[in-house]
């Protein structure tokens, strides 16, 4: 009787982004790419929107839109976690049963878990993923604790995998990386789409183990928008004496807006942010706000080198500086 080889896949359910590999090799979208924008909305169709169709609706309907779920996936509604995530985000959110964090939208109450669930379950149908007897590998920042693991794995067995277990993300990116090579020591720098981590993973061994890791929640792709958005909310303020940033819809709106011009000016020397598309209440003198690469490095400048400041502890950790 023959051998049935057991069937694996690898997820990576991450704040901005999702994407599903087989045999270190990503599985391709049915649209075209490999990853799939982290982000579920909830139009008044009633339908329920999931990957790039969901993210475009964030500037129009960004309390029904939800992104960076994996945020707060887990986490207590009293940790700072959720704090910052209350801040950051224009949702209706409340304490659930269980201690956690739960968002209200027009189809109803839904929580990380389940966000993160529709994700997995979404991004499989569009790359054509078998589940039905596959065993999924899932990441995890090496910061998460057990509950915030649990709810991570709780997420993709919601996709009907026939089991699901979780690995650190470090540890992921060394097997990725390393396979090939002979490595003691491996450093990994990981600035995401809302997190940043650093860890060092010592390779001499298998299994591969984590001997110094840190990282900040709050400082990825996610807080680079925000940075910009906030630059130019004071400066449509100083000049036109309008404020963008005393409404959480419409800062949001102007975060999309400045996400997009981030994008541009990595192959583009300037871009320019229309603000009557941001709130369409603002004043015609408010017009065009146009920002610089230059200016986007400078501002960032300080987010970048704290990183650097948390990669010296993690070396320290691991007694390698």
């Amino acid at each position: 009787m023959p051998v049935r080889t057991k069937q694996t896949v690898g997820i990576d359910l991450g704040t901005t982004n999702t994407v599903v590999a087989r045999n270190f090799e990503a599985l391709s979208l049915d649209s075209g790419g490999f990853v799939m924008p982290s982000a579920v909305a909830f139009p008044p169709s009633g339908a329920t929107l999931v990957g790039q169709p969901a993210r475009r609706r964030r500037a129009m309907d960004p309390k029904n839109t939800i992104l960076s779920a994996k945020r707060v996936i887990g986490a207590r509604w009293h940790s700072s976690y959720t704090t910052q995530f209350r801040e950051h985000y224009p949702y209706d959110m409340r304490e659930s049963s269980n201690g956690g964090i739960e968002i209200q939208t027009r189809a109803g109450i839904i929580s990380p878990v389940e966000v993160g669930g529709t994700i997995v379950g979404g991004l499989c149908q569009r790359t054509k993923c078998p589940v039905r007897d596959v065993h999924a590998v899932v990441t995890a920042p090496v910061g998460f604790d057990q509950r915030r693991r649990d709810a991570t794995s709780l997420a993709v067995a919601k996709a009907q995998f026939a089991s699901v277990r979780v690995v650190e993300e470090p540890i992921a990116t060394a097997l990725a990386y390393l396979n090939r090579s002979s490595l003691k020591y491996a450093f990994v720098y990981d600035l995401g789409g809302g997190t940043f981590d650093a860890a060092v993973v010592d390779c001499s061994g298998y299994p591969f183990r984590v001997i110094g890791h840190g990282g900040d929640p709050y400082l990825g792709g996610d807080d680079v928008d925000r940075t910009i958005a906030l630059y130019v909310a004071d400066r449509t303020l100083a000049r036109d004496g309008w404020d963008l940033s005393n409404d959480a819809v419409t800062f949001d709106r102007l975060v999309n807006a400045c996400e997009l011009a981030k994008c541009e000016l990595s192959e583009s020397e300037q871009a320019a942010i229309a603000i009557p598309s941001v709130d369409p209440a603002a004043p015609e003198s408010c017009g065009i706000i146009p920002i610089t690469r230059d200016e986007v490095r400078q501002l960032t400048l300080d987010l970048v080198r704290s990183t650097f400041g948390i990669c010296d502890e993690v070396l320290a950790q691991a007694s390698l500086k």
